[in-house]
Parts: C-alpha cells; structure tokens; sequence
C-alpha cells in the first residue's frame, strides 16, 4: 500500500465515526432536522438540568481546572527544565518527573476515586464542593501541560543565564526577562490542551459529579444509558456540540501557538 493510500486510510479511519455521529444527530422521529439540537433545552425527563446548563458546568469547571494545571505545571517545568551537575540531581528530576506523569498511565477513574476517599474528612472534606472536580481534572491534565512547556523551557541556552548573571541580573531578573518568555511560546498550546482535556473528561469527573451541577460528559453517559430514541439522539446531538468545541478549543491553541522570543 502506497504512503498516499495509507494516509487516506488513518484520515477515513479517524473522519468516518465522526461525520456518521454528525449525521445521526440530525435524523429525528419527523425526518432529518435539528430537532435532537432544539431539544437540547429541555430537562431531558431524569436529568436535573438541561443539556447547555451542563456545557456551561464543564466551560466554568474546565476554566478552573486549566488555571490549576497551568499554574503547577509551569513550577513543576521549570524546576524540571534545570540541569543538576551531580549525578543524584539528575536521578531526583528523573524520578520527580515520574511521578508527574503517574496519571498519564493511572486511568482517571482511579484519580476520580481516591480523590473521592481521601478529601472526605474535616478539615479536608471536599465531597459538597464544586471546586473538587476542577482539582481533579487538573491533576489528569498536569501531564500534557508539563510535555508541552518542558520541551521548550529545556532548550533555552544556558549561555543566556551565564551571561545575564555576568551583567549583574538577580535570579527573579533572570527568569522573569528569559525563562518566562520562552515558556510563554508553549503556553497557548498548553492552556489548549488542558482545557480540552477538562472539558472531556469523564473518568474522574463521573465518580464527583453532583447531581445538581453535572458535566456534559456525564450527561451525555446519562441520556445513553436511558431508553428512547429521543435520549439517543440528544446523546449524539450533544456529542457533537462537545466534538466542536473542544475542536475549536485546540484550533484556538495553534492558532496562538509558538511564536519568536526576544529575551533581551
């Protein structure tokens, strides 16, 4: 098979389901149309709280959750960009970095879980609190945050700190005219993926979730698990307002992608 061929193939393999969903959300019980969209309104029957009132949940939880991760994950890049001379330094970032991959290979339901058992007691108990899942999916996003910046963050050229340390510049001069800008070209695609990657996410979120404040993921399980074809088409119809916006999200993310740096 040729390399064109092929790749047509992976571009079918990954468009296919995805225009099938687009279009099934469009057949109703009165032919095609927008109905399963208009019906998005509603409350749905079981469902406490409409299908755009759980978009708006996931848009302010994922907000919360990528400043969180954004936050960390500039501290954990920048203390994982630094170059230890001794051989025990670079085992302890080794190791360090480690564990700050741990949910990459963890599934978040197992993160949903323990956060759940662990955050239930005073002064800590967290249960009846909104800001539980943005912590949540925080910790699942870390990871892509981390790869994105630290790739960046490790290729500045440690000849800039020598040589702004020789002019006189203090450690918080230094980082903030030279690490700080570089880190700033990955930090579009960074905030990109976190926020993505929140607004998808099921695994953790599904065990936090109340009932009275529910994402669009978990909403989207809910109406699947319900009989009818009207749940059923609002499941896709909602499927599909989740594909394009995290598509729009992550487009958002290029577009204000890696641009030149000026340290001085």
């Amino acid at each position: 098979m040729s390399t064109s061929a092929h790749r047509l193939n992976m571009l079918a393999a990954f468009f296919f389901p995805m225009a099938t969903l687009a279009w099934r959300s469009l057949i109703t019980a009165d032919g095609v149309g927008l109905g399963n969209y208009a019906a998005l309104s509603g409350g749905a029957g079981q469902l406490t709280v409409s299908v755009w009132q759980s978009l708006i949940n996931s848009l302010m939880t994922g907000a919360a959750a990528t400043a969180i991760a954004l936050t960390l994950g500039l501290l954990v890049s920048y203390v994982l960009s630094r170059r230890p001379v001794s051989a025990r330094g670079r085992r302890t970032l080794r190791t360090v970095d480690a564990l700050f991959m741990l949910p990459l290979g963890v599934s978040a339901v197992t993160v949903g879980f323990g956060f759940l058992i662990t955050l239930n007691r005073p002064p800590l108990d967290l249960r009846s609190s909104w800001v539980l899942i943005p912590i949540a999916q925080a910790v699942v996003a870390l990871p892509l945050v981390v790869r994105t910046l630290l790739p960046t963050l490790r290729a500045i050229d440690p000849r800039l700190h020598e040589v702004a340390a020789t002019l006189g510049a203090g450690p918080g001069r230094i980082v903030r005219t030279i690490d700080l800008p570089f880190a700033l070209r990955g930090l579009g695609l960074a905030l990109g993926f976190a926020f993505a990657t929140s607004l998808g996410e099921f695994g953790a979120t599904s065990f936090l979730a109340r009932p009275d404040r529910p994402t669009l993921p978990v909403v989207i399980f809910k109406l699947i698990g319900r009989p009818g074809a009207e749940n059923f088409g609002m499941a896709m119809a909602a499927s599909v307002v989740l594909a394009l916006l995290t598509g729009a999200v992550m487009a958002l993310a290029e577009w204000v992608g890696p641009g030149e740096v000026n340290p001085w």
